[in-house]
């Protein structure tokens, strides 16, 4: 049994910086920093559990273009690429995302063949797994509502452990989209939004995040684990238990991926045992090593075998 299936987004990002606003119509902006990377939810994820020890199995969708084709060149030496599936017709998926001091992070996606990623695509023993993390939701617009939530529930009849993150819905939150995200949370043993997801999802952005959490975790019956960017993070799980975590005091270079490494070190800190405070701060180190890196050395090594 694979220890932990990662579904979500396999693609390109292109992260500038430093990128305080967008020019106006017509004009242009020089910046000082750009890389180009593996990215998506998904892929972030699988490597930072590479970065904590942790072999993940990533399912994801790539075109049949030299993007997919370096996508799994890169991720060929984590032992990443097995299951990717690649469909051709379409091209590869890029996000642009754009970073700057004063402001938060903003992202420019296009889709690709993360648009026709099918249900049918997915490995029949998707399930089998002792964790399995769902994420970049909104960026596989076929797999939501039900496939999701059989996914989900599959797993969870086979034992496992479900993580659940959404990301941003760029359709802006509509009440229909609110329902059929709170309707998977039944399926759900530790939901992950950042503030600005969780409070979107809850239906009131000025509400107190501790009872927006509150909120999402009576719906969900599981952990709502809440990321609060330089802030840390607020959990709430069964029995009233409310936990807070402070973020790891680093200097961060480079924030895209935040979440989704901090995904990943709560997974690997659970599937080792660790209880659940000691899980959050193994969380947050973990995101804090990655983001102090500069963003053209993200790309970490795999761990040495049997570490």
């Amino acid at each position: 049994m694979t220890l932990v299936t990662v579904i979500g987004g396999v693609q390109v990002d292109v992260v500038i910086m430093p990128v305080a606003e967008l020019p106006p119509p017509g004009e242009s902006l020089h910046v000082q920093e750009m890389s180009f990377r593996v990215g998506g939810a998904g892929a972030n994820a699988a490597l930072a559990l590479a970065e904590a020890g942790v072999t993940a199995r990533l399912l994801g969708c790539v075109g049949d273009d030299h993007l997919g084709r370096w996508l799994g060149e890169q991720l060929a030496p984590f032992a990443l690429d097995a299951d990717l599936h690649v469909l051709g017709g379409g091209p590869t998926g890029l996000t642009v995302a754009c970073e700057g001091p004063s402001r938060d992070r903003t992202f420019l996606t296009f889709l690709g063949v993360n648009a026709a990623w099918e249900p049918s695509a997915l490995p029949q023993d998707t399930a089998f797994t002792e964790n399995l993390l769902v994420c970049d939701y909104f960026c596989a617009p076929r797999l939501r509502g039900e496939p999701t939530r059989e996914l989900l529930s599959d797993a969870r009849s086979q034992g496992a452990r479900t993580f659940f993150d959404t990301a941003w819905d760029a359709g802006g939150w509509t009440a229909d989209t609110r329902a059929e995200v709170l309707e998977l949370l039944a399926a759900v043993d530790v939901f992950l939004p950042n503030e600005a997801e969780a409070r979107a999802l809850g239906g009131d952005r000025d509400a107190p995040v501790e009872d927006v959490a509150r909120g999402l975790q009576e719906t969900s019956g599981g952990w709502v684990v809440v990321k609060l960017g330089p802030r840390g993070c607020f959990a709430c799980g069964p029995d009233g238990a409310e936990l807070s975590q402070p973020a790891a005091p680093v200097e961060v270079l480079d924030s895209t991926g935040a979440g989704d490494a901090f995904n990943a070190g709560l997974i690997a800190a659970l599937a080792d045992g660790l209880a659940w405070p000691a899980a959050l701060r193994a969380a947050g180190e973990l995101a804090g090593r990655i983001l102090a890196r500069a963003p053209d050395t993200r790309q970490t090594s795999p761990a040495p075998a049997g570490e």
